[in-house]
């Protein structure tokens, strides 16, 4: 621990970046995004009565040379013990979707996730994934052993962020005391919007996490963690060998909101890759318009909570008092009628999205499994333009009353968000890149199908004195500075926007737009399917098919085996996938 300490009070004279998106760092290693999964169409059925999970460790034990390139596993034991089966679900056409990670010797391969997809007929129809080579597992075989510990590793990543903290407020501190809080860090160096990349399941166990002691460690900084950090042992693909590295996370509210990614590596203890990952929008009671709403409260003695116990583990809404304190004070009322407009939003808004996700796709939750969704209005001082979604709660600024109303005034704004939550735990898309740009594109198209008034997305937020206006459009992208066909891509080659996040997603957004809607873009005639059938397709791909370093050409297999297990391989909505992506220039 001295080592640790002593390490600590040097931060100050540390190099860190004050960047938005993706950070080099020393012995640097490629984006994670680069592990791009593969897809295959697959016409599988065992030719016995096996089913369930031995249906699919039967298929990967016959199929591992054809589909993964592995020649060296033999038997069915030594396939479950380099991959598990990490989520199972069943959709409304009575296809099983199971999420599967690779392991080496226990520990998982970062960007190695696989889904595989059974017809309620017992047929295996396809396969998306990445793994190793052999070689490489090899490799891997040869460094399984860290020689820091993931205490060591949560305090690089805290000693980091303290400096970039420091780094942007300009103030000096002497190598000989810890940093001190900066409390007058600018709120517009972190309002681009980005996505957490990780990947929760039912059968995951972290390989090693951080001792308690990592909370004190990050206190010393005077960064208080507002998730209790934690760090998971990996193995990284690293061009034709690997790396044995800790993923850990710095998630702050205060001097200033921080949740940055580091991918720190287990044996020298140095940052190898880091990037951000905040979730922001760039951008009986009356609600902020002054629209009458009704909700679930609950009574407790002789007041009323702003909670709602009656769906998942709860919907409950603080009042942050114009601080960055989590989680705020529970808003109470005597009367049951609420008089604080953004708190009215953010509660119904919240219960809809809710019932929403349950109505229409059968999920309970943003997890699935009734997470508990708490909202907290206010946030940040007053005229704060900007909403969040930090990995277990909604922020949402006041908005400075011209370019953004309160934030939680527009239902759109509170699902994409929320969206962004279903996203981190299923698919876990990296927030960079092409992935990063699919995370925003499904919570665009969430956030506008719960709506359903028109094409466009954030319309009753953004410049609430100017009517007619949006933040993007799902019909006609390029109207609000996003592309809207690949050879159109843009590359964003200073990382500005996480790698053209919310540039490229209208690619995404025209395609969806185009199943749903139909139309001749780029002279190629797609025939809309109806938004129903449309949104369940992308909902199912991007949940149940799509894995963490997918990339738009993987999207559009996903998109169209999605359409294929729903609706039959020969039907039209299958046809108008092909040719939706087709339009938008996505091979």
């Amino acid at each position: 621990m001295n080592k640790v300490w002593f390490s600590l009070l040097g931060a100050a004279i540390l190099l860190g970046s004050a960047a938005p998106g993706a950070s080099a760092a020393e012995n640097a290693v490629p984006d994670p995004t680069q592990f791009t999964p593969t897809f295959q169409t697959v016409s599988w059925k065992s030719p016995s009565s096996v089913t369930g999970d031995n249906l699919v460790w039967s298929f990967l034990n016959r199929q591992q040379k054809t589909l993964m390139s592995l020649d060296n596993i033999n038997s069915g034991t030594n396939v479950r013990k380099q991959f598990r089966i990490m989520d199972r679900t069943t959709d409304k056409f009575g296809t099983t979707h199971y999420r599967l990670k690779q392991y080496v010797d226990g520990i998982p391969v970062f960007g190695a996730e696989q889904t595989i997809h059974v017809n309620k007929s017992g047929k295996i129809t396809s396969y998306l994934g990445a793994v190793i080579s052999e070689d490489q597992q090899a490799d891997a075989k040869e460094n399984t052993t860290p020689k820091i510990s993931a205490t060591e590793a949560v305090y690089t990543a805290y000693e980091d962020a303290a400096t970039r903290i420091q780094s942007l407020s300009s103030s000096v501190n002497t190598v000989s005391e810890p940093v001190e809080n900066t409390s007058n860090v600018s709120k517009d160096t972190y309002e681009k919007a980005s996505n957490n990349e990780l990947s929760i399941s039912i059968d995951k166990e972290p390989l090693e996490v951080a001792e308690p002691s990592s909370s004190s460690i990050a206190k010393i900084a005077n960064l208080e963690p507002s998730v209790d950090p934690t760090a998971e042992l990996y193995i990284y693909p690293d061009g034709d060998t690997t790396r044995l590295i800790y993923v850990t996370e710095v998630n702050i509210l205060q001097p200033t909101l921080l949740r940055t990614r580091y991918f720190i590596d287990a044996n020298d203890g140095k940052i190898v890759y880091k990037y951000d990952i905040l979730n922001e929008v760039i951008g009986k009671g009356r609600g902020v318009f002054g629209d009458t709403k009704t909700f679930e409260t609950t009574a407790s003695g002789k007041k009323y909570q702003l909670k709602d116990t009656t769906r998942g583990k709860g919907i409950l809404t603080y009042n942050v008092h114009n601080t960055e304190t989590l989680p705020g004070t529970l808003y109470t009322d005597s009367d049951n009628v609420w008089e604080d407009p953004a708190a009215v939003d953010a509660h119904a808004y919240a219960i809809r999205t809710y019932d929403y996700f349950k109505d229409k796709f059968g999920r309970d939750s943003i997890d699935g499994h009734g997470m508990a969704i708490a909202s907290a209005v206010h946030y940040g001082p007053k005229n704060y333009n900007n909403a969040h979604w930090g990995g277990t709660h909604m922020l949402y600024g006041d908005g400075d009353g011209t370019t953004f109303a309160p934030f939680s005034s527009d239902l759109e704004i509170v699902a994409h968000e929320l969206t962004h939550g279903v996203t981190e735990h299923s698919s876990g898309l990296v927030y960079f890149g092409e992935s990063a740009a699919l995370s925003e594109a499904i919570s665009d198209i969430i956030g506008n199908d719960i709506d359903r008034t028109n094409w466009n997305f954030g319309k009753v937020a953004y410049t609430p004195n100017i009517k007619g206006d949006a933040i993007r459009s799902l019909s006609d992208p390029v109207k609000y500075g996003q592309v809207d066909h690949y050879s159109n891509f843009y590359p964003d080659p200073n990382n500005e926007d996480y790698g053209g996040a919310h540039i490229n997603s209208g690619i995404i957004n025209k395609a969806y737009y185009l199943l749903a809607q139909g139309g001749t873009f780029h002279g190629i005639k797609v025939d809309g399917i109806g938004r129903d059938a449309a949104v369940y397709i992308y909902y199912n791909a991007f949940t149940n098919y799509l894995t963490s370093t997918s990339n738009f050409s993987t999207a559009r297999a996903a998109v169209i085996q999605a359409a294929k297990d729903s609706y039959g391989e020969d039907s039209i909505a299958v046809t108008s996938a092909i040719k939706s992506f087709d339009a938008v220039g996505i091979k």
